[in-house]
């Protein structure tokens, strides 16, 4: 009975919600008072905005506010600009809140049973747990996906044509859930938007920059990725690569890369003309292939960009765990114990920093998962 009670209290969704919202304030305060090495990304977007307002180059290094590079879209200084202004210590507080509520809420957007967001929640705590402490953009990139999703499935067209282009100026790498367009009906609505999201977006900075430096701005954002792309491998099938055949070289990650694109854009063209997304499960297939894809062919993928890949875990799980099991549960559960639990406590350091850091085990079950979807949708294998 009192197994039951606590069972029904942690599926209820504001006890889920005060739990998402309790870890943000608690990561928020401990990385506070470990001082400014412990919540440096957030140093780095919030001190973004004043560089853009002073014209200064936002892609340079700043060693005397923070370490590391500003990587992000010009247009991304004006959408943190309430977190710049607003006093240190609250600004973080309410950043991670606002991560978390964004999953949250995306998460119950979707159009599933509602035991399945109850799993999807809980399934991904941690994750969102490892992202929170990276003070990490990407809950926000896979929320926008989410997002897509659901209002693609309930015929909001114009309001999901917005949210790509919106992870789009967060990473660049997040426009990768406009392709769902190509699954539902309204296609020329979907593409005027996104052309007149995309202009009202990356006119955004104009009024901090004005003309003369704006061009300068995306310019100088251009040349940083070129750059960023030279040197990483990432937590990826190509860092795979690296590790087990140490001299795979940075040729061979664009290699990779292409023959990724090269098999996404077979699978999602095949999908397309056998009419393979007809159904609610074959659609959610698709995103879960994409929220996978975009980080296993990611060579800036790292441990905390996993929450962008577990929800195509959870996906995949979710349409699957009858037709597959138990191929699913099994699946599932060597993702949550090597890749969920891999960057956390669960595990001696010892065993983090010489095992699972070093061989990307992080990366084995995604693949994994990615590589049975993969053959689903190739051999049209899954439910109709």
């Amino acid at each position: 009975m009192l197994t039951r009670k606590v069972s029904d209290s942690l599926s209820r969704p504001k006890i889920i919600l005060g739990i998402y919202l309790l870890l943000s304030v608690i990561i928020a305060i401990q990385h506070y008072a470990g001082g400014p090495s412990k919540y440096n990304n957030f140093q780095i977007f919030r001190a973004a905005l004043g560089h853009l307002a002073t014209h200064q180059n936002l892609y340079l290094e700043y060693p005397s506010e923070y370490f590391d590079l500003f990587l992000y879209n010009p247009s991304f200084c004006i959408f943190f600009a309430s977190f710049s202004l607003l006093p240190l210590p609250v600004s973080l507080v309410l950043w991670l809140i606002f991560c978390a509520l964004a999953l949250f809420y995306a998460i119950h957007s979707l159009p599933l049973r509602y035991s399945d967001k109850v799993f999807f929640w809980w399934f991904i705590l941690f994750e969102l747990v490892t992202s929170l402490h990276g003070q990490q953009t990407n809950p926000l990139i896979v929320a926008a996906g989410l997002f897509t999703f659901s209002l693609l499935e309930n015929g909001k067209t114009r309001w999901a044509a917005l949210f790509p282009l919106l992870a789009f100026c967060i990473k660049g790498y997040g426009l990768i859930y406009a392709g769902m367009f190509l699954f539902y009906p309204r296609k020329e609505q979907y593409i005027t938007y996104s052309v007149l999201w995309a202009l009202v977006l990356a006119l955004l900075p104009l009024p901090v920059t004005g003309v003369d430096h704006f061009v300068e701005v995306y310019k100088a954002w251009y040349g940083i990725l070129v750059a960023d792309h030279a040197v990483n491998y990432g937590f990826s099938i190509m860092g795979l690569l690296k590790v087990w055949w140490p001299s795979f070289s940075q040729s061979g990650v664009t290699k990779v890369q292409l023959a990724g694109v090269v098999l996404f854009g077979i699978t999602w063209l095949l999908c397309l003309f056998r009419n393979q997304y007809r159904t609610l499960r074959q659609r959610i297939l698709l995103l879960a292939y994409a929220s996978l894809w975009v980080i296993l062919f990611n060579h800036a993928a790292e441990s905390p960009t996993y929450v962008i890949a577990i929800p195509g875990v959870v996906l995949f799980h979710i349409v699957n765990r009858k037709q597959l099991a138990p191929w699913s549960k099994i699946l599932i559960v060597l993702v949550f114990v090597f890749c969920i639990l891999a960057p956390t406590d669960i595990y001696p350091p010892a065993l983090r920093q010489n095992f699972f850091e070093p061989y990307l085990i992080k990366v084995i079950p995604c693949m994994l998962v990615w590589m049975v979807l993969q053959l689903q949708l190739l051999l049209h294998q899954h439910e109709n």
